[in-house]
């Protein structure tokens, strides 16, 4: 579909559904010009809008009285009269009420021209302002050369006729910045040895916090105790920046290695823990204690509210115990008549239960 075919469907569809209204194109003609020659082809007393493009491009519309007033008539009279145009000065609403077309014929415009070599000229233009007079636009333009189509149209079976003028900068880099937005996804010349580049990044296993006395006397080789819920939140940061993932510490493979648990989908390694640094000292990456994260110190145990002394007091006196001091000796044997006593067969004995 041609440029021109494309933007005369684009307005005959967009009036019909957004008013059920029968718009019918004449003609359409297609020139070249620069800023001169727009300014040349906007009549004095039509409605001029601005277009808003992408990177700061601007385009151009014109709609002469005729087609303003019917269109105006059809959104607030629903229908399309043919009274005489009012010689009055244009106003900011009227360039409102132009904007439903204006931006629905340069979306379908765009959608159209699927596939044209011209497409990346027409993307992304939409209604943004009105402009004064032409001298106020010829300002406004600054782009070295201009497409201009002039399309002849009537409104509701000819009730008003007119002309509507689509005026879009020439940008023939337009195709190459789409093509190079595409291949953003692609890899990029340097990107393997970008790869390659070494970055410093530190694992903080908590922060302390002390006076600043204590910290003047620590020397190499003191020991600071931390906690041992630190080996569960270590945190990377690069540089002077927040966190950008963090874990459990722990070792593999005589390493000290960090299990990350956030960000989410960092766990999806085929080793169950990641390799940080190793053991001797002047590794990758240094174990240091950062003010990002504060880990609570043990706290000590607490004192007995009671000494043992104290409880003693005002208690009353034992009494004494007493043994029995007679003569008995773990060796010796019971008497014999002690023996016969107990000489009975239980076994033997009748059972008798009785019935109750």
């Amino acid at each position: 579909m041609s440029p021109a075919k494309a933007l005369r469907r684009a307005l005959s569809r967009t009036a019909d559904v957004l008013w059920d209204l029968a718009l019918v194109t004449h003609g359409v003609s297609q020139e070249m010009a620069d800023q001169d020659g727009v300014v040349e082809m906007l009549p004095s007393g039509t409605l001029l809008l601005l277009l808003d493009g992408p990177g700061g491009a601007l385009g151009l519309a014109m709609i002469d009285r005729e087609i303003m007033t019917g269109l105006i008539e059809v959104q607030t009279l629903l229908q399309v009269t043919q009274m005489p145009v009012e010689d009055r000065p244009i106003t900011q609403t009227d360039a409102a009420m132009m904007a439903p077309l204006v931006d629905g014929t340069l979306d379908r415009l765009e959608r159209y021209l699927e596939g044209h070599p011209l497409r990346p000229q027409f993307a992304g233009f939409r209604f943004g302002a009105m402009v004064e007079d032409a001298r106020t636009a010829g300002l406004l333009l600054d782009a070295a050369g201009y497409r201009a189509f002039n399309v002849s149209v009537d409104l509701a079976l000819g009730r008003r006729k007119g002309t509507i003028l689509l005026v879009l900068p020439d940008r023939p880099d337009a195709g190459k910045a789409d093509a190079e937005d595409g291949d953003a996804a692609t890899p990029g010349p340097h990107e393997r040895k970008m790869k390659l580049l070494p970055v410093r990044m530190d694992a903080v296993l908590c922060s302390l916090t002390i006076p600043l006395s204590a910290a003047q006397r620590l020397r190499a080789g003191d020991l600071i105790p931390l906690p041992p819920e630190a080996l569960d939140s270590v945190e990377f940061v690069a540089g002077s920046g927040p966190a950008v993932a963090g874990g459990r510490l722990g070792q593999m493979n005589g390493m000290r290695a960090v299990r990350l648990s956030w960000p989410q989908g960092a766990g999806n390694v085929p080793a169950p823990m990641r390799e940080v640094s190793e053991l001797e000292p002047g590794g990758m990456v240094e174990l240091a204690a950062a003010a990002a994260v504060s880990c609570p110190e043990p706290e000590p145990d607490p004192e007995p509210e009671f000494s043992a002394s104290e409880m003693t007091e005002d208690l009353p006196d034992l009494p004494p115990m007493e043994f029995d001091t007679g003569d008995f000796s773990f060796d010796a044997e019971p008497a014999e008549a002690e023996v016969g006593d107990f000489d009975f067969d239980f076994s033997a004995a009748p059972l008798n239960v009785e019935e109750s």
